[in-house]
């Protein structure tokens, strides 16, 4: 059953982020507190669309939420990073700049750039930082080729193993620190059958124990674990040269199908948009602890799907009257108000068939009565399954999502006032350049602020840092650490002298 598209918007009322109280389901990276309150109630600026870009505007509504926070969760590998790699980050006038923006002149083009553009180009500079470099994706494909030479050496008669690798590194949408996901076929001799002598749990247990042990003997890891209790078994590894985690199983071909859609998505129906949405989102949750299914959280697959369908089912770019490689940073806006203050999460099945459809979830047969509440998304591979019943977490993820729109908007409307108006700028945005000497505006005896003639102008030094993502996004050191250290580790060539492979061509930049 088809509904109508404005079914998909909860009527149910959104709980309110305090700006007194921070609560547990918010996390937040930013605080968005000022050391002056000379705001004027009735100059307030927000985000509209208009012929296909956003604009800032005045308006006289009131902020529904202030969205202040401080609160994170805190991963415990951080404190084990090297000190040293924080030499990664510059400053400009004593702020810290985000990793993504080293090196870069100001956001978008000339001294007094769009707003709009400059989200735009800060969301390209994230995606060009976060995604894999060469270095990074032939590491991970050397990896693939040593666990395949191990397969090839174990004695397996009439068996053709073969190592696959599945999820998002076909697609290049894996970050920096994420496993490698590998499936190992085992096909009968001379055919692509695959063999029926792996078909029960305890066969495929008794073979992965057997892969551990010659794992351990090529040198390929120092140790492994085969997890023999878990519903699908599989081997947990860190192979050894590149220090890249790898989990192995056995003859699963489900990853393959949703591998394809994915790529599909990626490179095809949506190619100036996906992949750059799905990559803020995963690096979004991941440092929220928010990116595993086993721990309540949403995976590639249902990220992919959910950024598919906002896509398809937004009226803009249904009549193309929006330019979408134009408007990524407005497009990621919009995810985070949909999914995390409109979203009809207890009527609506999201499906991406027939170009993007919303589905009555009680229809559909997804309703779990018990948590009405949850995000259920058709599976496009398996009309049947529903990829997000397992992300428990999904409340905690929605209110995430909701602050992290107000975040967005507070950072978006904090540079606005400072570029037009030159009042003070506030915690909101991580990196700032500082307004050019002169006068700021005077409250007249009414306590009314003087006309605006009198404006400053925002500082014009073309290096000036602006950051409107370090408001939801964060990268550290020790990510930046274990990147630098990987590529290290390809141009020293010792994968390569492995495999039997050239060196490197060139020396590490």
């Amino acid at each position: 059953m088809t509904l109508e598209t404005t079914t998909a918007v909860s009527t149910l009322p959104s709980a309110p982020l305090s700006t007194d109280k921070q609560t547990d389901d918010f996390i937040a990276f930013a605080s968005s507190s000022s050391s002056e309150e000379e705001e004027d109630e009735d100059e307030r600026a927000s985000v509209v669309e208009k012929d296909g870009a956003i604009l800032i505007q005045d308006s006289d509504e009131e902020h529904d939420h202030d969205a202040r926070g401080t609160k994170r969760k805190v991963d415990d590998s951080d404190e084990e990073a090297d000190t040293a790699s924080t030499a990664y980050y510059t400053t400009y006038d004593g702020h810290p700049l985000p990793p993504w923006l080293k090196g870069h002149k100001r956001l978008g083009n000339g001294t007094s750039p769009d707003i709009p553009d400059m989200i735009n180009d800060e969301v390209a500079k994230f995606v060009d930082f976060i995604s894999p470099t060469a270095e990074e994706h032939e590491m991970r494909t050397m990896v693939i080729r040593r666990l395949q030479r191990v397969l090839d050496s174990m004695p397996l008669s009439g068996i053709r193993p073969k190592a696959i690798c599945f999820g998002s590194f076909d697609t290049k949408l894996y970050l920096p620190t994420s496993d490698v996901d590998m499936a190992v076929m085992l096909y009968d001799e001379g055919t692509e059958n695959i063999s029926r002598m792996y078909d029960s749990k305890p066969q495929v247990v008794q073979f992965l124990g057997s892969l551990a042990r010659a794992l351990k003997r090529d040198g390929f890891c120092r140790s492994c674990e085969v997890l023999a209790r878990a519903r699908v078994p599989i081997i947990k590894a860190v192979e050894m040269v590149s220090g890249i985690h790898v989990d192995i199983s056995i003859n699963t071909e489900s990853g393959f199908d949703s591998a394809k859609v994915q790529k599909s998505f990626c490179d095809k129906v949506y190619p100036d948009a996906v992949r750059s949405l799905v990559l803020i989102i995963k690096q979004f949750l991941y440092q929220r602890s928010m990116n595993e299914v086993y721990t309540g959280g949403i995976g590639s697959y249902a990220i992919t799907l959910l950024v598919v369908s906002m896509l398809q089912m937004h009226p803009r770019i249904k009549s193309g009257g929006l330019d979408i490689k134009k408007n990524l940073g407005v497009l990621l806006i919009e995810f985070f108000e949909l999914y995390g203050k409109k979203f009809n999460y207890e009527k609506v099945c999201i499906s991406v068939r027939e170009n993007g459809q919303y589905l009555d979830k009680r229809s559909k047969g997804f309703h779990q009565y018990e948590r009405p509440f949850f995000l259920s998304i058709e599976d496009p591979c398996d009309e049947t399954n529903d990829v997000s019943k397992g992300s428990y977490s999904i409340w905690q993820i929605r209110q995430t999502f909701s602050g992290s729109y107000d975040l967005l908007n507070n950072a978006i409307y904090a540079y606005h006032q400072t570029r037009e108006y030159g009042e003070p700028i506030n915690d909101t945005l991580k990196a700032v350049a500082a307004v050019e000497p002169g006068r700021k505006r005077a409250r007249g005896a009414n306590g009314r602020v003087e006309s605006r003639t009198n404006r400053v102008q925002f500082n014009s030094d073309p290096w000036a840092p602006v950051s409107f993502l370090s408001s939801i996004l964060t990268v550290k050191p020790s990510v930046i650490t274990a990147r630098e250290t990987l590529k290290a580790k390809y141009f020293q060539g010792t994968m390569q002298q492995i495999l039997g492979d050239p060196s490197p061509t060139s020396t590490q930049p």
